[in-house]
């Protein structure tokens, strides 16, 4: 049986990595798994550095003492450049998150402590607001997806949709709600914060559609009828999406 290792420990083994490798991060933030206690006997270790400046941000992946460690190296300006720029339109902040969640593990000076306010700014501000075509281009592809999950007689064909659904509502739901949205696990665990009714429907919704497809089908009925009620509803009839006028290649020949 393999042991989930204790947060002392792989604190001890990032501090380690920090020393060694980079001696003048001002800051190291342990985010992820470790930092919400979520850890499992596998899980790598998320780590968030911050230098006075660098060249460019950069992600490195690699391996210290028998540990995945993802390491995201940034400045304040990087940081709120992919903050801002780059992740918050998708309505995603990860490296926000990192530092609102995460511990500090270097001593704490004037960089770490504009990082943490901008990271919590980040966070309290919450995403963008969906744009009208935004949210009917939402509402026409679940009201879609949901129709050829409905129609589906294939269990395979039906699962992807659903998984393709699931994300899409839960998403949508987030966004809505004003809140951050997030991907993979994330994603289930902010839209269970968010609303927990919600997170529960699609979660059983999603274990039907493997198990007992008619089932699953109904579940994912209602929960999408759930979902786009608030915003407008299902959109099939009027729906248009007219492309750039640019959007054209000259004639060949």
């Amino acid at each position: 049986m393999t042991t989930i290792p204790t947060y002392d420990a792989i604190r001890a083994i990032a501090a380690r990595l920090v020393r060694q490798q980079h001696p003048t991060a001002v800051a190291a933030i342990i985010g992820g798994s470790f930092a919400t206690g979520r850890q499992t006997a596998s899980s790598d270790i998320d780590l968030l550095l911050l230098f006075d400046h660098v060249d460019c941000a950069w992600r490195d992946t690699l391996v210290a003492e028998g540990r995945t460690v993802e390491v995201f190296g940034h400045d304040l300006a990087t940081f709120t450049y992919f903050c801002k720029e780059i992740d918050a339109p998708g309505g995603k902040v990860p490296l926000a998150t990192m530092v609102v969640e995460g511990e500090n593990i270097l001593p704490a000076g004037d960089a770490y402590a504009r990082l943490h306010w901008l990271a919590h700014a980040i966070d309290r501000a919450g995403p963008p607001v969906l744009d009208v075509e935004n949210l009917q281009r939402r509402r026409y592809a679940i009201t879609t997806a949901l129709e050829d999950l409905v129609d589906s007689t294939h269990p395979g064909e039906a699962l992807a949709v659903a998984c393709q659904l699931y994300e899409a509502l839960a998403d949508l739901h987030l966004r809505a709600a004003g809140q951050w949205s997030g991907g993979g696990k994330h994603l289930f665990r902010r839209l269970q914060a968010c609303d927990a009714a919600i997170a529960a429907q699609l979660d059983g919704a999603m274990r039907l559609a493997a198990s007992d497809l008619p089932a699953g089908q109904r579940a994912f009925a209602d929960v999408t009828a759930a979902v786009l009620a608030p915003v407008g509803g299902p959109l099939l009839d009027g729906f248009t999406l007219p492309a750039p006028a640019h959007w054209r290649s000259a004639p060949a020949g």
